[in-house]
């Protein structure tokens, strides 16, 4: 996975990680640390960041695969951008809640 995509996952549910999750993935992911540099930072072993930082991601990616927020907001999306006038928005939205 890209980073572009992890740090999507990472903003819509990253709070769900611990806090030492979520500080590991920031430094990763967002600061753009090596897991070397998150090491020497934290004070813990470049395998302990590796795991950290593989772990976090899998657990994103299982938040993700079971909310489906961001598939969701796709969606949302895709209507607003297809919709042609406002009516036709508000019905096809209210599609998307119903089912």
């Amino acid at each position: 996975m890209n980073k572009f995509d992890a740090n999507l996952l990472f903003d819509a549910y990253g709070s769900l990680l611990t806090k030492r999750q979520q500080e590991i993935l920031k430094l990763y992911y967002q600061e753009d640390l090596s897991y070397t540099e998150i090491s020497e930072e934290l004070q813990i072993s470049r395998q302990s960041v590796m795991d950290s930082v593989h772990r976090g991601l899998k657990l994103l990616e299982k938040f993700e695969e079971n909310i489906k927020f961001l598939q969701f907001k796709d969606t949302i999306y895709s209507i607003i951008d297809s919709s042609t006038n406002l009516e036709q928005c508000k019905r096809s939205l209210a599609e998307l809640l119903n089912q």
